[in-house]
């Protein structure tokens, strides 16, 4: 099979998007199957990711920047904003004006980015995403196309060289699109989105998905063919024994998150609230966020009167974010508490079960996530800081009996690696291109 992958993410980029698409393109070559890849650049993120795929097979294609003019506006109101603090001089009557110019200015930048970030603020590339394409496929036809978002505008790449080339393609909807509950817009916006989403994927000959109740979600929405490939995890990436376990990084009862959050939404209160109920016991445990904006956490911490118990590390390669993984005694998933966010499952959710380290579960309890650790035994899940206290205690005596939470059994993992997702892709792709 002959597959051109379009997506924005895509290694050395050290994103969750971007280990999916690079261990699926280099699960791919393995097989045996010809790839090429169409990706962006310039992402803005740090860039620690091997390519395991060969460099020639990918054109990193350069966005234009069509957010300059916001960007540069946002920069002139934060520096605004600061020297007001410093120099609180001002007349009322000329703060007065000085704020209004500064709410006008924050609303014509907000109705810029929805009328002109559509679907998505990488827009700028579609044209060197288009161009990258034809490049690539002179000479050489795919079978299928792959595109991957968001953000969609991989979409609409992925549709114009599918008509231009008179192949198939396939979208895979890693987040939702116009459906999006993280995605607050005017009414007139997702209106734009909902019409864009719909003439764009129903070009397509198959979708794809992360998660069953959003498959479902699109085979009614749709009627197409839509596959659930879970983002799994890659055992080569956990290929110490899980008996040799190595050493808690911490005497105390270590609890690790990895990545960001989304604040208001994914909210680690009922941890917090819970280290309050615990008293001098909780002094025994550590909260350690990897990668996170210290902003999100640090006040919620100061609220529940635990800030002494938690700490805020920068971001790290993927290699040291899964060691981080392992070494800690338990870790930590927030969902958004709320019946939108049923069939989310963050990526880091897959990894911490390679990882063979209990998850505590916060957010919507009847949830992709909370449904599967219950299913596999594999940790906690609730919103109650008492039980969540109690099951802490558990884990803590644990701890000191043994000298770390032991390992969840490898049961908790199996069937899920992303070499068995893969081949479900697999032949989900190449059914469709054997299809008429």
């Amino acid at each position: 099979m002959k597959a051109l992958i379009i997506t924005w993410y895509f290694p050395p980029v050290n994103t969750i998007g971007a280990i999916r698409l690079g261990k699926f393109a280099r699960f791919l070559v393995e097989r045996g199957h010809d790839i090429g890849v169409v990706a962006g650049s310039r992402w803005g993120w740090p860039e620690t990711l091997s390519l395991g795929v060969p460099l020639e097979r990918v054109a990193y294609a350069t966005p234009i920047d069509v957010n300059a003019v916001p960007h540069w506006v946002q920069r002139r109101l934060k520096r605004s904003d600061t020297a007001s603090e410093i120099l609180p001089s001002q007349e009322p009557a000329d703060r007065s004006a000085s704020q209004t110019r500064k709410t006008m200015l924050r609303r014509l930048r907000e109705l810029y980015v929805f009328a002109t970030n559509i679907p998505d603020s990488q827009i700028g590339w579609l044209p060197a995403a288009n161009a990258a394409s034809v490049r690539m496929c002179r000479g050489w036809r795919p079978d299928v196309v792959f595109a991957s978002g968001p953000p969609f505008t991989a979409f609409l790449a992925a549709r114009h060289i599918s008509r231009r080339l008179g192949v198939p393609w396939i979208a895979e909807l890693r987040d939702r699109w116009a459906d999006d509950p993280y995605w607050d817009v005017p009414r007139w916006r997702h209106i734009v989105d909902e019409w864009l989403e719909r003439r764009t994927l129903s070009t397509t000959r198959g979708l794809v998905t992360v998660t069953e109740p959003w498959a479902e979600f699109y085979r009614r929405k749709y009627r197409q063919p839509v596959a659930t490939i879970y983002n799994g995890f890659d055992p080569r990436d956990f290929e110490q024994p899980e008996l040799d376990a190595p050493p808690s990084m911490n005497s105390r009862l270590v609890i690790g998150y990895a990545g960001g959050i989304y604040p208001g939404r994914r909210d680690p209160t009922p941890l917090f609230q819970a280290l309050r109920t615990l008293g001098e016991t909780g002094e025994q445990l550590r909260v350690i966020f990897c990668g996170t904006n210290p902003a999100h956490v640090f006040p919620l911490a100061e609220q529940a009167g635990v800030r002494h118990l938690v700490d805020v590390r920068p971001a790290v390669p993927y290699r040291q974010s899964l060691e981080f993984q392992r070494q800690s005694d338990v870790l930590l998933l927030m969902q958004w508490n709320d019946p939108r966010e049923q069939g989310n499952c963050p990526g880091k959710f897959f990894e911490y079960l390679g990882s063979l380290r209990p998850v505590l579960v916060l957010g919507l309890e009847d949830g992709v996530p909370a449904t599967i650790l219950r299913e596999r035994s594999a940790g906690f899940c609730s919103n109650e800081p008492n039980l969540i206290a109690a099951q802490l205690r558990l884990w803590l005596r644990e701890k000191q009996e043994f000298g770390r939470v032991r390992a969840l059994p490898a049961a908790a993992r199996e069937g899920l690696s992303r070499d068995i997702q893969f081949a479900h892709l697999e032949s989900f792709l190449c059914e469709i291109v054997r299809s008429p």
